[in-house]
């Protein structure tokens, strides 16, 4: 289930749980995410897991105009300005994340910190 991660494009950081995408983090019982090595969702997975977006955290190619979060007006990513907004969102640090290199909205929010430690549960459900 290891990862082969070394795309140029960019990722979204709030793709589903589907076969193929990359899974990248796991939602602790306060709510924050806990990083991993990104590992390659399988079908194996997907059937020994229920509620996938609210307990884990997924990546995927960025679809861009392809996605409902996409700003077609100004062509970037609404959903990352929505987490940039956020009056949780106060940790001015760049915690560790495994898919900063290529994520949408850290590429997006140019180079400010996008995955702090916060509670992120209610603001990942939608996406790609």
């Amino acid at each position: 289930m290891e990862a082969s991660f070394n795309s140029s494009k960019k990722m979204c950081p709030s793709y589903v749980g589907k076969v193929g995408a990359q899974l990248f983090g796991v939602v602790n019982k306060d709510g924050k995410v806990q990083f991993i090595t990104p590992l390659t969702v399988t079908e194996d997975f997907l059937e020994q897991n229920e509620n996938l977006e609210q307990r884990f955290r997924f990546t995927g190619k960025c679809v861009e105009k392809g996605c409902a979060q996409w700003n077609h007006e100004e062509s970037k990513c609404s959903l990352s300005t929505k987490v940039q907004n956020l009056a949780l969102n106060q940790n001015k640090e760049l915690s560790f994340c495994p898919i900063r290199s290529q994520c949408r909205w850290f590429f997006r929010m140019e180079m400010k910190p996008v995955f702090p430690v916060m509670r992120l549960q209610e603001i990942w459900k939608s996406c790609c």
